[in-house]
Order: C-alpha cells, then sequence, then structure tokens
C-alpha cells in the first residue's frame, strides 16, 4: 500500500503580495468544474457546468446554498468567482495552494476550514491524499476539491432524495455532513491499514520454527523486516495527515462563531471524537508495528545463537579429539627413549586410540543432553 499526494498547481511566490499565487505547469491536474447545490426544505436546485454569472443569480434563492468546485486548475475562474462571492484573498490563496497544513481561519463573520481528504483505491492498493477546504458565508458553503473524484456524491444523493434532516438544516450541518463524509472515507483509510497490519502480526506468530516452513510462511505472505518497514512509513504519513485534521475537529467543537448554529454543535463534537479515534487507532497501529519490528529483530538474532549454538556444540566435541590426535601425530622417536610414545608400537594401539576418541565423544554428547543443550 502507497500513499500518492496530489501534484500542486500553484505556489505563492517569493515577494509577491498575500493573496497571490504563481501557477506550476500540471497536465495531471484535472479540469475545473463548478456545481451548485440549492435547497430547502421543499424542493432544490442543481446546476452544473453553468457561468458564474449564473451561479451567483442563484444563490439566495434557496435557503442553504452550496458550490462545489472540484480541480483547482483555472486559476483565474476559481479567482475571479470567489472574489465575487466575496471569498477573502488569503483563503483563494490557501484553497489554489494545495500544500497547506489544515487549519480553520477567521475572516470577519466567514469562516474558513482547510483540511485534507483520502481515498483508498483497492485495484491500486494506493491511498490518494488531497486537500479539501470550505469557505462558510453569510448565505453560502463552497467547497473546493483538489481532484474530480466523487467525494461527496453520498451528500448529493441525500440533497437529492429529501427527507432527511440535511434538508431541513442550514450552512452550518452542511459543513458538519461533508466534513463527516469526508472523515468516513479516512476511516475507511485506518480500517484498510488495521487489516493489513493484522494480518502480518497473524503471519509473523504463525511462522513456523521450522526453518522450511518459515520461509514459506514469509513468501506466502510477503513478510519481512522491508514489509514491515514500509507499512510503518504509511502509518507515520497518516498520522502526520490526521493529527493536524484532529486538532482542527477539536477547535471546531469548541468554536463560537456567528455561521455555526448552536443547535449543530452536537454534530460537530462528533466529528471531533471521530477524528480521536482515528488518531488513537493509528498510533496503536504504531505501537504495534514498532513491536513488530523488535519481535523480527529478535528472531533474527534467537536464530542466529541457535546457528552459534549448534557451531560451538560441533566444536566442543571435536576439541578433545583434535588434541588426541594431535599428541598422537608429534612422532617422538621410541628408539632414542622408552618414554616417548610407546602406545605407538602397541599391538592394539591404534584401535584403542580410536575407541577412546568414540568414548569422549559419546561422554560429550551424553553430557549435552543432560544438560538439554542438544
Amino acid at each position: 500500500m502507497r500513499i500518492v499526494t496530489r501534484e500542486t498547481v500553484f505556489h505563492h511566490g517569493i515577494g509577491l503580495p498575500p493573496g497571490e499565487v504563481v501557477p506550476l505547469e500540471s497536465d495531471i491536474c484535472p479540469d475545473t468544474e463548478i456545481r451548485l447545490m440549492a435547497y430547502g426544505e421543499a424542493d432544490y436546485l442543481e446546476k452544473n457546468d453553468c457561468s458564474p454569472d449564473e451561479l451567483i443569480a442563484a444563490i439566495g434563492q434557496h435557503p442553504v446554498s452550496w458550490i462545489h468546485i472540484s480541480g483547482v486548475s483555472d486559476h483565474a475562474l476559481i479567482t475571479d468567482f470567489c472574489a465575487r462571492l466575496g471569498v477573502h484573498a488569503l483563503a483563494i490563496e490557501d484553497i489554489l495552494n494545495t500544500e497547506g497544513r489544515p487549519k480553520i481561519d477567521e475572516f470577519d463573520d466567514d469562516l474558513f476550514v482547510l483540511t485534507r481528504a483520502g481515498l483508498f483505491k483497492e485495484d491500486e492498493q494506493a491511498i490518494y491524499m488531497e486537500q479539501v477546504t470550505f469557505y462558510l458565508g453569510d448565505n453560502f458553503l463552497v467547497s473546493v476539491q483538489e481532484s474530480n473524484e466523487k467525494l461527496f456524491d453520498p451528500i448529493v444523493r441525500r440533497i437529492r432524495k429529501g427527507g432527511g434532516r440535511i434538508r431541513q438544516r442550514g450552512h452550518s450541518y452542511l459543513l458538519f455532513a461533508l466534513m463527516d463524509v469526508k472523515n468516513d472515507f479516512m476511516m475507511d483509510i485506518v480500517d484498510e491499514v488495521e487489516d493489513d497490519i493484522v494480518a502480518m502480526e497473524q503471519g509473523m506468530l504463525e511462522c513456523n520454527s521450522d526453518k522450511l516452513a518459515r520461509k514459506h510462511r514469509a513468501h506466502e505472505t510477503g513478510l519481512s523486516i522491508e514489509t514491515i518497514y514500509h507499512k510503518k512509513r504509511a502509518v507515520l504519513a497518516l498520522m502526520r495527515i490526521l493529527l493536524p485534521i484532529r486538532d482542527n475537529a477539536n477547535r471546531l467543537e469548541q468554536l463560537d462563531h456567528i455561521r455555526l448554529a448552536e443547535e449543530d454543535r452536537f454534530y460537530f463534537r462528533d466529528l471531533a471524537d471521530s477524528s480521536r479515534r482515528a488518531v488513537d487507532r493509528m498510533d496503536h497501529h504504531r505501537i504495534i508495528l514498532q513491536t513488530m519490528q523488535e519481535f523480527y529483530h529478535l528472531e533474527q538474532e534467537h536464530r542466529t545463537n541457535e546457528v552459534m549454538k549448534v557451531l560451538t556444540i560441533i566444536a566442543t566435541l571435536f576439541l578433545p579429539l583434535t588434541f588426541i590426535a594431535g599428541v598422537y601425530g608429534m612422532n617422538f622417536d621410541h628408539s632414542v627413549s622408552k618414554w616417548n610414545m610407546p602406545e605407538l608400537y602397541w599391538k592394539m594401539g591404534y584401535p584403542i586410540c580410536l575407541g577412546f576418541m568414540a568414548a569422549v565423544f559419546i561422554a560429550f554428547l551424553v553430557y549435552f543432553r543432560r544438560k538439554k543443550w542438544i
């Protein structure tokens, strides 16, 4: 599993005044599309691919007006449209510069939320991360998504269907609903990472002590220190994304702002709880991976110690035999002195020497066995 971050299209140039960005060349950023969903309890209006003039004219005709912009490649269109809506220049800069850290800004009576969203693609085994921003104004909510992924389609379907709480509430509840859907996708990513880590943990614990079985199991599960290391890097990268999202949710829960309806505070509290759970779970997975790393290294050390133990036992068994063979290989001349290895002239000297060496070897084996060293 890999984490893919969308390519930055704009950045704040050196020496430019606040609110201005410099476009970068990019061939992969999708075209900019603007959609309006305006609704009330009785009916709704949906406009796609229409001019900014038509969109602005439609705002205010219903209790709630949601403008969703997908793709940030058209710098001029987004800047002009947002400026006409009254979006603050610094917020426009943050919308276009997609490398920002999640945060919440207040511009007079307006509220700006910058956060990140993730989408897991099972066919690619990849997590795609992108920036998502929300600007809550007097009679509108603007959401800007870096890609054209259908991230908020569940909300669109709920608005079209009608009859639910979303058609009865205002802009602040819509902000909660959009952020809640984004959090649901992040929780799916957390679940996917958790499933991978649990499978890795079970694979490690089920590895047989037998060498061939252990090798087969490791090959079957793809478990190795490299796999653990890459998974740990992915978890740490997700933690760097989730922590500021959690801080955002905590601040939003406690924020006393004119744009946030009092009756919707409970929902933002639930959003903060969800963000905290995601961070806690990822931190738990990080600890598990750290433990797996340590376990893997301990297992490698144990295997090395087992090999050294076998080699030491073999060397110990042959040490007395080497000593005996060395003594009788000194070839002293018996004719010079009767003390010079008289055993060399014994009739049964060779069988006796071999028998003694075998007895020493067996005695060492019995001793090691009783000590449970082998």
